[in-house]
């Protein structure tokens, strides 16, 4: 179902229990009932509003896509042959990772917040997480804080290359059935070293 549909289909139903609410809130309603009904519309709210930001995001971001290529292509340049091939995947795919990407690359150069970006994950507790996921690939994402808000900009489409050991050492640590003596050599074929990445 397309995010507009999703959006029509919801609306409805979140105007009737944002209704509900206000009328809860007007009459001083109980405790739990105003609890029950404030946890309904925030659900309904969530899922609504995440339908109506994603009616302006395209199926696929090809500038998403073409950096992810960038920075497969580079890790490949560095370590084929030297470094097994499980091991040279670009990670942090994901629709979600995409549809953040393209939030921040539709406002380039400008402030975020982190509660816009939120949106498009239904609020989700790890949204943040996200983001820095995709700064563990380089990307030129800031975060700072703004009158008491976290805000993300991206401020470039360059890719910052120096992240690559890193991208490539994580997928190594986490191969558990790999042997201690054969991670380790993978570590200092690629000039990996956990310590300094987890201070990172």
């Amino acid at each position: 179902m397309s995010p507009l549909n999703d959006w029509n289909r919801l609306k409805p139903d979140t105007q009737l229990a944002v209704d509900k609410l206000l009328g809860q809130l007007q009459a001083g309603t109980s405790t739990q009932d105003l609890l029950d009904s404030y946890l309904y519309a925030k659900k309904l709210l969530a899922e609504s509003m995440q339908a109506f930001i994603r009616i302006g995001i395209e199926e696929r971001n090809e500038t998403f896509h073409d950096l992810r290529k960038q920075l497969h292509e580079e890790i490949r340049r560095r370590y084929d042959g030297r470094v097994p091939e499980k091991y040279l995947k670009v990670p942090y795919g994901s629709r979600v990772h995409e549809e953040l990407f393209t939030l921040l690359l539709q406002r380039r150069g400008t402030h975020v917040q982190a509660d816009l970006l939120r949106v498009v994950t239904a609020d989700s507790v790890h949204t943040e997480r996200r983001i820095r996921e995709l700064r563990e690939l380089g990307m030129d994402i800031h975060s700072s804080n703004e009158n008491g808000h976290d805000v993300y900009t991206l401020r470039s489409l360059d890719i910052d290359t120096s992240f690559i050991p890193t991208i490539v050492g994580n997928l190594i640590k986490k191969d558990k059935r790999l042997p201690e003596a054969r991670r380790q050599a993978l570590f200092n074929e690629i000039g990996y070293d956990p310590n300094a990445a987890k201070a990172r």
